[in-house]
């Protein structure tokens, strides 16, 4: 029995070592691949960091700042001026009429025919409407029937001259009086003789006075119809105004504004038919700062500029000043007369103008191309020592390629105008 124990025994350590000798094996091999694995990782690793590609590395060398310094950068300039042109202030306002008239009716009835529409150009004597002319026509009539019977009484012709000496109620006045008067001077010289009565005579004197009355009637007579006459004359006057009234003509040349009434429709004395508005000239009426109120004189001359025409420039001339400044804005009010022949310019426009208040007056003047402007800033560059000079500028008007300097710039200094956009304070330069 302890011999079977034995030969267990050592059959079973020698398994054991079996199974350790396996396990040893399969550690190592796995040992191995886990250090190959790494090897490889390491490998890669180090190769990207040596073999960086050829385009990342020329990127980096030009992005890497050299140590060699840049020469001064070539800019070609020019040397600010002085120019004789007109000074003035900018002002805002906007354009009038210079005449607005509302066209009425001068006799009542109906509206007969129109002749203009809204926006319509007219001149001056253009008919514009007729109203019914039955009324007026009848009128007339009547007048000249009035005039014709009042010159049959007294014996008057249509363009004959009027005696009144020859009215036959004169003419029979006047004999009964000559012949009273001539009974009163015989009974007067009879009476000196005795040769009548004293009643014989007292009656030949009022006959002579009562013939006298009856000429002085017939002679008042008379007259009164020639007043007659004149105001018959007058009637019919009327009565051909009214006719011609009928027909409504334009008082000024200009455009209709607005219409009132149509066809048809019957007008009061006085009652609206069209507005009308001159368009050449036209009005301006701009706002003048306190500051600058002495420098305005009437008949200063004026450059205005609209949005609706940007291309065009029109010109105008100051005809009248405000007596006073306006108390809340400080401002006084000029009108200035704009003139309009090609009617470009319409009443309400909103106008930028240049009033001229010095006709000739030293400025300076650089090019175009050495202003820059961002954010509403004006800058130059002046070539100070070979260095660029950042300044601010103020401008002013723009005659063809030059700009005014208002403030900034004195005449004779010289500033770039090429390259401003690689130009910084204190870059070197060279003029070329």
């Amino acid at each position: 029995m302890n011999g079977e124990i034995g030969e267990w025994s050592g059959r079973e350590r020698e398994g054991m070592r079996n199974r350790t000798g396996e396990a040893g094996i399969r550690g190592r091999w796995v040992v191995g691949v886990v250090l190959i694995v790494v090897g490889g990782l390491a490998a890669l690793w180090t190769w990207n960091r040596t073999e960086e590609p050829a385009p990342a590395v020329a990127a980096r060398e030009q992005a890497a700042p050299t140590s060699t310094p840049a020469g001064p950068l070539e800019v070609a300039s020019a040397v600010a001026i002085t120019r004789q042109r007109p000074r003035g202030l900018e002002v805002v306002g906007s354009l009038a009429a210079d005449e607005e008239v509302v066209i009425g009716a001068q006799v009542a009835g109906e509206l007969a025919a129109l002749r203009v529409d809204f926006g319509s150009f007219v001149t001056a004597g253009q008919e514009i409407a007729q109203i019914d002319q039955r009324d007026a026509r009848l009128r007339i009539e009547q007048a000249e029937a009035g005039l014709r019977q009042t010159m049959a009484r007294l014996g008057m012709k249509e363009g004959d001259s009027f005696d009144a000496r020859q009215n036959a109620e004169v003419k029979v006045a006047q004999g009964s009086l000559d012949l009273a008067t001539m009974e009163l001077d015989r009974a007067a010289r009879l009476i000196e003789k005795g040769d009548i009565s004293r009643s014989m005579y007292d009656q030949a004197r009022i006959n002579q006075g009562l013939a006298q009355a009856r000429h002085q009637a017939a002679v008042d007579a008379v007259n009164q119809q020639l007043a007659v006459l004149e105001q018959q004359r007058s009637a019919l006057a009327l009565a051909r105004k009214a006719l011609t009234d009928t027909v409504v003509r334009a008082p000024i040349t200009g455009a209709v504004k607005e219409k009132f009434v149509a066809k048809g429709t019957y007008l009061p004395v006085g009652g609206r038919i069209v507005s009308l508005v001159r368009l050449h000239p036209l009005r301006l009426r701009a706002d003048i700062p306190e500051h600058a109120a002495a420098k305005v004189r009437v008949g200063q001359s004026m450059r205005l500029r609209v949005e609706a025409h940007p291309g065009e420039v029109f010109t105008g001339r100051v005809v009248r000043i405000g007596a006073a400044l306006n108390e809340q804005t400080r401002s006084l009010t000029v009108e200035a007369e704009v003139a309009n022949p090609r009617t470009l310019l319409r009443p309400g426009m909103f106008a930028r103008a240049e009033l001229t208040t010095v006709e000739a007056a030293p400025v300076v003047m650089v090019p175009r191309t050495g202003v820059t402007t961002m954010a509403g800033l004006s800058k130059v560059f002046l070539l100070v020592e070979g260095k660029a000079v950042e300044q601010v500028v103020r401008t002013g008007a723009v005659e063809g390629d030059l700009v005014e300097i208002v403030e900034g710039v004195q005449s004779g200094q010289r500033l770039a105008t090429s390259n401003l956009d690689r130009l910084q304070p204190g870059t070197a330069v060279r003029d070329r």
